[in-house]
């Protein structure tokens, strides 16, 4: 099932508990958990701990094969999804980390052949790939009572999904294993929440569990719902015991569906035994009071706890009727009276017909109390003569009302403006007073017993005084600092239910948007949710440290800089406004990232057999529709679009040339937009491996990459450099200067982000050529470690034999 809409949800909660026999349940949406989890990851960057430290590390997978070399590649802010989420089990997620930069280069090699470089992935915050696992919810007792957190440490089943098949995200995702499980504690840990024993009087939280649940069990992969779910805290309040079971993945799921202008991401439940027991017992029974004893009514863990009188009463004041009556023996008028002895109401229940006082829940925003009861006892007239005594009773029933109101200010919910509903006595008699009744003796005494009975229980109730009711410790215990759960409803059905949205306090301070991709040059506005004294704003560089004041003006307009100062292609900077509000210091940052091209095209280069499919992609950051063209048609490739996916195509590698001597040819394909004049290009590269890669290509050892000039060489079996004159050199693809009689390589003085040089040799042989193929990303001097990792790969394989 889907989410429940405001008025379904506690509609289903009518006269049920839905708690599990816990005192309090809270639930916090996904998307809430995420933006927490963005803003720990945000502050970091801020922070003396720091941030996990862009990765380089090779992956081997399947036989040894395949390399994946990944350089300076960066990893996002977590953010938690739950499609494998069950309640019954310990709190677990899917835990994603896009990869938001760095290079990732692959090495393969087919049957017979040698390894080579077959794909270039260049990393950026749009469209890149993906590291996931299966993460533990977990609680630590580091201080305080309990801490909720995700220790990235103690998650497994990792995957990456830059690679194809299961087998082989499961192999690359080891190696990221390895590196998260050697991580130190400050870049592990992402707190969530902490119970530090702040006191609440009865609603004090003292212990809790920590469980998750998808918000529809049903949902597939591709529905909107798939993988939506909610934190849940089980909780134990003071002095109480903890409960015994959890929702299954079928029962109700307690967060509503957006909807009326209103956006619900966290549910409090308390519990209606607590709330019976703890909270309207005792009020009722101060307020009340004339010995009132409440006791709460319990019946079964699933429905709702009321409450019922078991003590308690008191007399009812004049019990005595007075009335006229007629004596025929002296012809006069006469007064006499009837004396009710006993006259008295008891709260506590009498018989089956007259439950006494009850409370419970009558509709969803209301607290109902109910008084059946009967005053009974001797009616004697006259009264101080017994000729006449007969049994009277009072049968009595008052209904009452509280409505459940939620104050604005300070969010506690109150029960108030308690209100009657009805009110009713009738009294029957066992007997006759004879002629004492022969005028209006009889309806004078009923009259009475009525005014009488129905003036006292109303008095017994009507100054009903309940406590505003403080959630914000139980509501609280996830999003610490400076977020909390601002409530928008409040309703009784049976436990107290209380729905909002989980923002930040209004104490704090909330810069506006929080992630930002541009590109560059282009601008925009910071917004504060408060405007601080002395309020200054900042701009730092998350790798360098850098501060860039340069980039933010005054009023908070941020301007990127121009594609020439993103040496990477892209730049991601930390934006911080900081001052002092109500004379506290506040502060708030967001993360911009700019990109020196509004096109975004992954992989860079590829290669495979003719006739080989690969899925390409290509996103536009300002959502503009991109034109895809093949500039090589003359290799025979295909490009088709993919249904339902505007920003991918299929490619199919055509044929190539009919000569059987040329064993590569490179195919270039152009992903290009057109704003107000202004084109914008960009390209991958697809290498057609109509022959085997024979021989692996080198760098020369005396070659400086750093320099921007390398000299591609091959090798004889001895490690010898061979001629270049010997080789046939060709460059395939690329930007640069290239000379096809010596193999040296120059880099241009300006290198655009995403460039590569792809480069080939053939050694003619009297049996058969040997060919060899390099493909290099630029600029060079920034891949210098990664072109030697990728050298290792290659030397090992060619010192296997």
């Amino acid at each position: 099932m889907s989410k429940f809409t405001l008025t379904q949800l506690t509609n289903q909660m009518q006269g049920k508990s839905f708690t599990y026999g816990w005192d309090a349940v809270t639930l916090y949406d996904q998307r809430k958990t995420n933006e927490l989890l963005f803003q720990l990851y945000v502050e970091r960057f801020n922070s003396e701990d720091g941030y996990i430290e862009p990765i380089t590390m090779e992956a081997p997978w399947g036989d040894g094969s395949y390399v994946e070399h990944m350089y300076g590649l960066k990893l996002g802010a977590p953010r938690l999804s739950f499609e494998n989420a069950d309640p019954k089990l310990p709190a677990k997620t899917r835990l994603t980390m896009d990869m938001i930069g760095g290079m990732i280069v692959s090495t393969k090699k087919y049957s017979g052949g040698r390894m080579f470089v077959s794909r270039m992935l260049k990393v950026l915050p749009v469209g890149g790939p993906q590291l996931w696992m299966d993460q533990p919810i977990t609680k630590a007792r580091v201080s305080g009572l309990g801490d909720v957190l995700i220790d990235l440490r103690d998650a497994d089943n990792f995957n990456a999904n830059f690679v194809i098949g299961s087998l082989a995200m499961e192999d690359v995702g080891r190696r990221f294993e390895e590196y998260i499980k050697s991580l130190d504690t400050k870049l592990s840990w992402f707190p969530l929440g902490r119970l530090e024993g702040d006191l609440n009087g009865v609603l004090t939280p003292q212990h809790f569990e920590v469980r998750t649940m998808k918000s529809d069990p049903n949902a597939l992969f591709g529905d909107e719902e798939y993988g939506d779910g909610a934190v849940m805290l089980f909780i134990t309040l003071k002095d109480g015991q903890d409960g015994l079971d959890f929702p299954g993945i079928r029962d109700p799921y307690m967060i509503p569906a957006d909807g009326n202008g209103q956006r619900y991401t966290g549910t409090m439940l308390l519990s209606s035994r607590i709330l019976a027991g703890k909270v309207l017992k005792p009020a009722l029974e101060d307020s009340i009071g004339s010995g009132l004893v409440l006791r709460v009514v319990d019946a079964g863990r699933d429905m709702a706890s009321t409450l019922e009188a078991t003590a308690g009463g008191g007399n009812i004041s004049w019990a005595t009727a007075q009335y006229q009556y007629w004596y025929a023996p002296t012809q006069n008028y006469g007064w006499t009276s009837s004396k009710l002895d006993p006259f008295a109401y008891t709260f506590s229940k009498i018989d089956s017909n007259a439950p006494g006082l009850t409370v419970n829940y009558s509709a969803t925003r209301r607290l109902m109390i109910h008084w059946i009861g009967i005053v009974s006892g001797r009616c004697k007239v006259p009264a101080v003569n017994p000729s006449h005594d007969f049994d009277y009773r009072c049968n009595y029933e008052l209904g009452m009302k509280l409505e459940v109101q939620l104050n604005r200010e300070n969010n506690h919910v109150e029960l108030t403006d308690p209100e009657l509903l009805g009110m009713d006595a009738v009294t029957t008699f066992g007997g006759s007073a004879g002629h004492y009744w022969n005028l209006d003796g009889e309806n004078d005494t009923k009259g009475h017993i009525r005014e009488r009975v129905r003036t006292t229980i109303y008095d017994a109730v009507k100054t009903i005084e309940v406590p505003s009711i403080d959630t914000f410790l139980i509501r609280n215990l996830l999003f610490p600092g400076h977020n909390a759960l601002h409530l928008t409803e409040a309703f009784i059905p049976g436990d107290l239910a209380v729905f909002g949205e989980i923002d930040p306090l209004r104490t704090s301070l909330v810069l506006s948007p929080r992630q930002s991709t541009i590109e560059a040059t282009s601008g925009f506005q910071f917004s504060l949710s408060a405007t601080p004294d002395n309020l200054v704003w900042k701009v730092r560089d998350v790798d360098g440290q850098v501060d860039m004041p340069e980039l933010i003006s005054s009023t908070g307009y941020f301007t990127a800089p121009a594609a020439d100062q993103l040496p990477d292609g892209f730049l991601a900077v930390v934006v911080t406004a900081e001052g002092t509000l109500n004379g506290v210091a506040v502060q708030s940052s967001a993360l911009v990232t700019i990109l020196a091209s509004v096109i975004v095209a992954n992989p860079i280069y590829d290669a495979g057999d003719p006739g080989e499919k690969r899925k390409f992609t290509a996103q536009s950051v300002n959502g503009g529709v991109l034109e895809w063209n093949i500039l090589t048609p003359q290799w025979g490739s295909r490009l088709d679009p993919v249904a339902g996916k505007p920003d991918e195509r299929e490619y199919t590698a055509g044929p190539g040339s009919t000569d059987p001597n040329v064993p590569f040819y490179m195919d270039k394909i152009e992903i290009k937009q057109t704003v107000n004049g202004v084109t914008t290009t960009a390209y991958i590269h697809f290498l057609i491996t109509k022959l085997g890669v024979t021989t692996p290509m080198w760098i020369s050892e005396a070659s400086d990459p750093a320099s921007g000039t390398v000299q591609f060489e091959l090798r004889g079996r001895e490690g010898t450099p061979i001629d270049p004159s010997r080789v046939i050199w060709k460059l395939l693809g690329g930007t640069g200067t290239f000379n096809d009689q010596t193999g040296v390589y120059q880099q241009p003085a300006f290198v655009p982000p995403g460039s590569l040089v792809v480069v080939s040799g053939t050694v003619p042989g009297e049996l058969q050529d040997s060919h060899a193929l390099a493909a290099v990303p630029l600029p060079l001097e920034r891949y210098v470690e990664l072109i030697g990792s990728v050298g290792n790969t290659l030397k090992a394989d060619w010192g296997s034999d």
